[in-house]
């Protein structure tokens, strides 16, 4: 008898129920790496169940879990998740997968990134949206979206969101066109869907599709109120359910906001700009359970002292009450916080902690502010790349950053599809 049968092997047929309570309390790389031990393992950590587990002991957990930043790197297209504190420990790498395109516009919500080149020229604008699990690099294709022929019309504005909802443990997608009153509509041969014909104005001035992921399906809601003359860019934040997109209505700016658990499109006022401020960017992040809109931009402050003529100032506005939302009344966001940079602090928000605070490059380090005290501290003591001259020559961040959860959501797909 050879040598090689008495080698013990080892055994570890534990009961699932044991295997489940002491896998659920593990980081997804942990996870990942006991599927790789033995195949009835794996089988279990990928069934719908098991995920499920998953998902419900890190929603209980969350207060307590360690808390991630995503760091995506803009020139070259890939992404760290690194602790949320001032070591900043990197927790792992990746890069956009095989058949995903690299695209320019992604969101992320809870451990998921939606992705796609809807607002991409390199990609000739096509609107397939990919759904991507980075830590178990799997993804799915979202079906077309009901809004897909319409967007052969003449179009105002075509608007993105992705967000997850916590009460019911789904991912959506919103889908928004709003089209120009001049432009005709186009309507579709049953036979023959991707021939448009010219026919009457559509009904609707504004078309929201909502994709749900538990369902795998989209919903369709049309609306005449609540939307705006422009989107001012083609980021969104999506917080409590609600998706946010900065805009311009008549000469006020504004937020266009969905709320999917009402289905009500609305707008909200922003205060006026200030009329010595050189705006450079708007944007919009996560402040708890509601937003902060932010205008970075250069402030004139004097016309005698050439060298102080153009400061660096960043105004937050905080939306902290809810609005109402009867008959499409029009909120406004009040309380400003007015933050005056030195010359060593890029007027650029670079992304949020997980407590909502904004980050910025201050030197060769971050910082943030916070937003309660409205004073700045150190964040990351030492960050390569970060340098004003670095800002100066790009005009645009090295790259962006947004809290970042795990989740093992996509893990049961067989393959990327």
């Amino acid at each position: 008898m050879s040598l090689s049968k008495h080698k013990n092997v080892p055994s570890y047929d534990f009961p699932e129920e044991i295997l489940c309570e002491v896998f659920k309390r593990l980081p997804v790389k942990y996870v990942l790496r006991c599927g790789a031990v033995q195949k009835s393992w794996y089988s279990l950590i990928k069934t719908p169940l098991f995920i499920s587990h998953y998902c419900n002991y890190r929603k209980l957990t969350g207060h307590i879990d360690p808390k991630y930043l995503l760091f995506h790197n803009l020139d070259n297209n890939s992404f760290a998740v690194r602790s949320d504190n001032k070591q900043c420990q990197e927790y792992c790498i990746f890069s956009f997968p095989l058949g995903l395109p690299a695209s320019s516009w992604y969101v992320h919500s809870n451990g998921l990134i939606c992705v796609s080149t809807m607002f991409d020229e390199e990609f000739d604008y096509n609107r397939s949206i990919y759904i991507w699990n980075p830590l178990v690099q799997k993804f799915k294709t979202v079906p077309e979206s009901p809004l897909y022929t319409l967007t052969f019309m003449k179009a105002t504005w075509n608007a993105l969101a992705f967000g997850f909802l916590p009460e019911i443990n789904d991912y959506v997608v919103v889908h928004i066109i709003k089209f120009s009153s001049s432009s005709e509509s186009l309507s579709f041969n049953s036979s023959d869907p991707s021939s448009p014909v010219k026919c009457e104005h559509y009904p609707h001035s504004v078309i929201i599709g909502v994709y749900s992921l538990n369902t795998n399906s989209w919903r369709k809601i049309c609306q005449d109120k609540g939307f705006v003359n422009l989107i001012c860019s083609s980021e969104s934040v999506f917080v409590n359910g609600t998706a946010y997109w900065a805009g311009i209505d008549s000469s006020f700016q504004s937020v266009m906001c969905f709320d999917t658990n009402t289905n009500i499109l609305r707008k909200i006022r922003v205060h006026n700009l200030f009329p010595d401020l050189d705006v450079m960017e708007y944007l919009i992040i996560p402040f708890g359970e509601s937003i902060a809109y932010c205008i970075e931009g250069n402030e004139n402050n004097s016309e005698e002292d050439e060298e102080d003529y153009w400061s660096p100032h960043l105004h937050i506005w905080l939306l902290k009450d809810s609005v109402t939302v009867e008959d499409n009344k029009i909120g406004e966001f009040f309380w400003e916080m007015r933050v005056s940079l030195d010359q060593y602090v890029w007027a650029q928000v670079l992304g949020t902690r997980n407590n909502g605070d904004p980050i910025l490059a201050k030197s060769n380090s971050l910082i943030a502010y916070d937003l309660d005290t409205q004073e700045p501290y150190d964040f990351v003591e030492s960050y390569d790349r970060l340098t004003p001259s670095c800002y100066k020559e790009d005009s645009v961040s090295p790259f962006f950053i947004r809290p970042f959860a795990e989740t093992l959501v996509l893990l049961d797909i067989d393959r990327n599809n």
